[in-house]
């Protein structure tokens, strides 16, 4: 009975895919941003599926150890800049003016309805500001409905974890042995979690190893408990055996 307005509702990119079927159950869909000033970088990542969404600032040097710690499945930046050598994933550069500061600035402040972002920990870190704005920006062009999941930003530093370069981790196999094979790497004999949302922080894990005793050791408590009392963690293992992917259905509904 007439025209039926029409408009564009997704735009489907790498790292804004939500459909389970096209996504790795036991790691994380990582769309990040890249910055670059003439020392440092700034690098933001989400996980629409999840909604974890987080940024640092780190030295020009430890970059690809960082990007590669990821694995992501979409990388954004700017088109005046040149990534170093060894940034490897799926490349889409976006108009420089989506990472200029004010812009990015104002982005997050309504993202997060807020009237300062010195609670998110970034007072004095601009490049994290556009880091982070510039995926804001481009998950309302693509992929608009997850901007709901992205509640907070999460600002971190390297200094809490162990930094291992892209030939440290190939070497040590961490997620995968150097026949590109989980089985026989350090995550695939740690690895006996049941559900997806325990195989991914297992591998959050392993990628990232703790630099803060506290923490190691409150770790090591945890896993000694469940060794010390058997019974239990068979209990629990079966309790947990009919969960589906919780985490990830939430936020689709």
């Amino acid at each position: 009975k007439g025209i039926f307005p029409r408009k564009v509702v997704r735009v489907v990119t790498p790292g804004t895919v939500t459909e389970p079927g096209l996504l790795p159950g036991d790691a994380n869909n990582y769309l990040i941003s890249i910055i670059l000033d003439r020392e440092a970088a700034s690098v933001s990542y989400t996980d629409v599926t999840t909604g974890e969404f987080a940024v640092t600032e780190l030295p020009l040097e430890a970059l690809r150890a960082e990007v590669t710690r990821l694995h992501p499945a979409e990388i954004i930046y700017p088109d005046n800049q040149i990534l170093p050598d060894g940034i490897i994933g799926h490349l889409t550069s976006l108009p420089a003016w989506k990472f200029e500061p004010g812009k990015c600035n104002e982005t997050l402040l309504a993202q997060f309805k807020s009237s300062t972002l010195v609670g998110f920990g970034l007072k004095d870190h601009s490049l994290s500001v556009r880091a982070a704005g510039a995926i804001v920006q481009y998950l309302k062009e693509t992929q608009p409905d997850a901007l709901t999941l992205l509640a907070s930003l999460h600002s971190y530093s390297l200094n809490e974890f162990m930094t291992l370069d892209a030939s440290t981790r190939r070497n040590l196999e961490l997620d995968e042995t150097l026949r590109g094979e989980r089985k026989g790497s350090l995550l695939g004999t740690l690895d006996f979690s049941i559900t997806p949302m325990g195989k991914r922080l297992t591998h959050q894990w392993v990628s990232q190893p703790l630099l803060q005793v506290a923490k190691i050791m409150q770790r090591q408590d945890g896993v000694q408990y469940f060794v010390s009392n058997g019974m239990i963690r068979a209990e629990l293992r079966d309790a947990l055996k009919p969960l589906a992917d919780l985490e990830r259905l939430v936020n689709r509904v």
